[in-house]
């Protein structure tokens, strides 16, 4: 179907979820309750690393209105969680490695209650050797924090030779960036309540992946997967978290052994404390261009803190080494990508999988090359700048979607539009700009997205999603998917979705995925009960399967449009003549696994881009940054709904501010320091600045409609594009993430010396 015959998608359509979250109706896991629930209280662990001897529960089990205490030895399944590797406990056995590791569960009458008890367990300590940072983590003879050691993973990436390029580069930076560790802080706290009834479980919970939970709960509560449901109540935020040993679990393991129903709300403090962080990179970087802008060779070094445990390392890992090297097409590159153990929070998932940390660096290094050979920062970008054809470090040829360029130009022309304050001796202007590319899905391996539409007699049709809609809008694409191939109005689509009973497994909501490979799989879903309706109405009509058009609710003959017949009157013969009217869709991209020696392979099918331009004032007497201007414009394929596309990019801007200015998590040997909002400083409305949001669609064939994805390479290019501007507003180049009026000022100092 054309971009011209679309009539919903490239429409701007409410949200389906809309109206039940602005009239409250909207049900959040922390909303829930059943007549006797038992409230929930974790103890967790006050040491970052240490043995443990012993734990007393008797007390706490004595406190009035306390019901159960559990520990590691009431877990009736596999006392062991993880995605990727099996290497942390539900409960703790002998061991804990972090600051927040979960030791017993108090299951009382009242949240107080429990609260209460849990202050009275009593755990008896080795204590080990604290490891704090990646560096410590892998040098010799340090303290293993798992048996195999504290190295979780390494992989290498080699194209041409860098080392020889690079001898023969007129120009050679070099450079090393550090970015911190960030929280998610989305709005809802994580919440999980559940009930156990005619042997029968029942798990109410936000989570990014149903499906996953559920196979992973059943094993560590030691009931068959049939047995397990979890339902997926409305996502107050996610950003890569909530997923795997979240409240839900503790909630699913309390009510399996008490026979009651029970409920568990973390406070701001425990989210903070026990669940996942962006991760902590070092990165080394060393680049070399010839003296007419060409980037010739990329030497890239990554070491990342994945904290006590795996979580989404290798994940993370391999999206980093793919996107290291950026949008340009160098034909010499190496990497070295390594992941360590340490005593710190774990490192998990987070809108962009580790590429907004290589961006802040590679476009960084970009914009000190121009500098060196004097030339325009946007022309090295476009002389360098992906195109269709171009290859990527790991060897990838790219297709026709690619509009890298022509984002470049549209910023580019938006900059000159708006134009630069002139500076003063108090505040100086500068605009700074930043491009990125990301691949949509997982990296190098198999990620399919499955659904699947019904359609009742009256002729309405049902659209089941096996995954939840975090924020991002993706209920309202998916539906605008369906709605088109059916050719009729979004309101006429019902939508079920994130209930493992109900509907099929659609992957997990990340790696801006969701559009993309779950839109296609909906797309085709719609496609196949097209093709069963539309038999059913040419047995009616007796005109040809081909020649009949859906339109309104109603086949019509292409040659005699009286000649019709409604949905619902289709329904009926195909229901007369036994036809299940089920379609089924599943999608999974096209990849080839990255070698395991060189990093060469065609890990992604398809790739967004973007470019955006800060345009900051520094205070110079304090180092303050105040960002007044951004403009963004990106590449998302074919923007199902492109208001919805314009607010993931401002959102992901105002995520891209916090990271660049002022978040980050404050540790002290393992413990976080500012484990709450009135410490951990976030972007409010007044910091945001004046957004100019342009998209361009460079149509993906394997997409629906040609859409990809914009949910995080609307992030990626902010903190990198504020970065160059402070340093083409006041000469001073930031390094270390966050750029805090602290950093800042001193390096202002700094360059002013003799």
């Amino acid at each position: 179907m054309s971009k011209e015959s679309c009539d919903v998608v490239g429409c701007s359509v409410l949200r389906v979820d809309g109206p039940d979250k602005l009239t409250g109706k909207a049900c959040y896991a922390g909303d829930i309750a059943f007549t006797g629930m038992l409230h929930l209280k974790l103890l967790r662990s006050d040491r970052p690393h240490a043995k443990i001897l012993g734990i007393r529960i008797a007390e706490a089990q004595a406190h009035p209105g306390v019901v159960a205490v559990l520990t590691c030895r009431d877990i009736p399944g596999t006392n062991r969680i993880g995605r990727e590797i099996r290497d942390q406990n539900v409960l703790s056995v002998d061991k804990v490695r972090f600051i927040g590791d979960p030791i017993a569960l108090v299951a009382a009458k009242t949240p107080e209650a429990a609260e209460a008890a849990a202050a009275l367990i009593r755990v008896d300590y080795e204590d080990l050797p604290g490891i704090f940072s990646p560096e410590e983590a892998l040098a010799p003879g340090a303290a293993k924090i798992h048996p195999n050691g504290n190295l979780l993973m390494e992989q290498s990436l080699l194209r041409g030779d860098p080392d020889r390029a690079l001898q023969g580069a007129d120009v050679v930076v070099a450079n090393t960036y550090r970015t911190p560790m960030v929280e998610h802080a989305y709005l809802e706290p994580e919440a999980g309540v559940a009930r156990f009834d005619g042997g029968n479980l029942t798990v109410w919970m936000p989570s990014k992946y149903s499906h996953f939970d559920q196979r992973e709960l059943a094993e560590a509560i030691g009931l068959s997967q049939g047995l397990v449901r979890v339902v997926n109540t409305t996502i107050g935020g996610c950003f890569g978290d909530k997923t795997s040993l979240s409240p839900g679990y503790y909630a699913a393991l309390a009510a399996l052994k008490t026979g009651r129903p029970a409920k568990m709300v973390y406070s701001r403090e425990e989210s903070f404390m026990a669940t996942r962080k962006r991760h902590p990179f070092v990165i080394r970087y060393t680049t070399g261009a010839s003296r007419d802008g060409r980037i010739l060779a990329a030497k890239i070094e990554i070491l990342a803190d994945t904290g006590a445990y795996c979580a989404s390392g290798p994940t993370v890992l391999v999206k980093s080494l793919i996107h290291a090297a950026g949008p340009y097409d160098i034909p010499n590159i190496s990497m070295k990508v390594t992941f360590a153990y340490t005593n710190n929070p774990v490192g998990g998932s987070m809108r962009g999988l580790g590429v907004p940390q290589v961006a802040f660096a590679h476009e960084s290094q970009v914009d000190i090359v121009a500098l060196e050979l004097g030339m325009d920062p946007f022309d090295i970008r476009v002389k360098n700048g992906f195109r269709p054809g171009s290859v990527t470090a790991t060897g990838q040829k790219l297709g026709d979607s690619v509009s890298l360029v022509e984002t470049l130009a549209a910023v580019r022309a938006e900059v000159e539009r708006i134009g630069t304050p002139p500076s003063t001796a108090a505040k100086r202007y500068g605009w700074g700009v930043a491009a990125m590319f990301y691949g949509i899905g997982a990296g190098g391996r198999s990620n399919p997205g499955g659904a699947r539409l019904e359609v009742d007699d009256a002729g309405v049709f049902t659209l089941f999603v096996g995954i939840g809609d975090v924020g991002q809008g993706s209920s309202t694409a998916l539906v605008q998917i369906a709605a088109e191939v059916l050719r009729c109005r979004v309101e006429e689509i019902r939508l079920v979705s994130g209930d493992t009973e109900r509907c099929p497994d659609s992957g997990v909501t990340a790696a801006s995925r969701v559009t993309y490979i779950v839109g296609r799989s909906v797309q085709i879903a719609a496609e196949k009960m097209i093709g069963l309706l539309r038999e059913a109405a040419a047995s009616i009509t007796g005109v040809a399967p081909g020649s009949l058009r859906l339109d309104g609710g109603f086949f019509l003959s292409s040659e005699d449009p009286s000649r019709r017949v409604s949905v619902a009157q289709a329904v009926a013969a195909a229901r007369g003549e036994g036809i299940p009217l089920t379609a089924e869709g599943v999608f999974d991209p096209e990849f080839i696994a990255l070698n395991p020696v060189t990093g060469q392979g065609a890990p992604m099918a398809t790739y967004a881009f973007a470019t955006q331009a800060a345009l900051v004032a520094v205070d110079t007497g304090s180092g303050e940054v105040e960002v007044l201007s951004i403009v963004a414009c990106h590449d998302v394929g074919r923007a199902v709904n492109p208001d919805g596309v314009t607010g993931q990019i401002e959102g992901g801007i105002s995520m891209g501010v916090g990271f660049s200015l002022t978040e980050e998590i404050l540790l002290e040997e393992g413990r976080i320091r500012n484990a709450g909002f009135s410490q951990y400083f976030l972007p409010t409305s007044l910091d945001m600045p004046e957004t100019v949001a342009l998209i361009a669609e460079a149509p993906e064939a394997t997409g629906p409609f040609g859409a990809k994805g914009v949910g995080e390479p609307a992030l990626l290019p902010t903190a990198p594009a504020i970065v160059n501007a402070i340093h083409a507003a006041a000469g001073v180049r930031v390094k270390e993430l966050p750029a805090t009026a602290e950093k800042v000022w001193r390096l202002l100092q700094e360059s002013e010396r003799p």
